[in-house]
């Protein structure tokens, strides 16, 4: 994004095209730290031996 603002195009398409592609890089963004987000809440749980999506339950050891 750095890059297209020293691009010497002062257009108004060209402004709302960097406008749509800086928005849609921040969905991108906001989705892959969701995501990241939610992968290392089920490893805190796993590692603690519970079901990430309910770790209220108690679950029986295995073996």
């Amino acid at each position: 994004m750095t890059i297209l603002n020293f691009l010497p195009i002062d257009t108004e398409p060209w402004l709302w095209t960097k406008l749509i592609l800086i928005g849609a890089a921040v969905v991108v963004m906001g989705i892959k730290v969701t995501r990241f987000s939610l992968w290392q809440r089920d490893e805190y749980w796993r590692e603690r031996g519970k079901d990430p999506k309910h770790p209220e339950r108690i679950v029986p050891p295995a073996g």
